[in-house]
């Protein structure tokens, strides 16, 4: 332990925990973009834009 900061572990220990709390957050919303953004099952709303081609 060391005793000039006798705290350094307990800091450690927050910083690792808030760490994978974001990082499980961030997780997250890269797979909710990937998802809510998958244009494969989208509807066609102008069909003329078709035709034009």
């Amino acid at each position: 332990m060391d005793h000039r900061h006798p705290f350094l572990s307990e800091y450690y220990t927050i910083i690792a925990g808030y760490s994978i709390v974001v990082l499980i957050a961030l997780l997250f919303f890269i797979y909710y973009l990937r998802v809510g953004l998958d244009s494969h099952d989208s509807v066609r709303i102008d069909s003329k834009s078709d035709a034009v081609k």
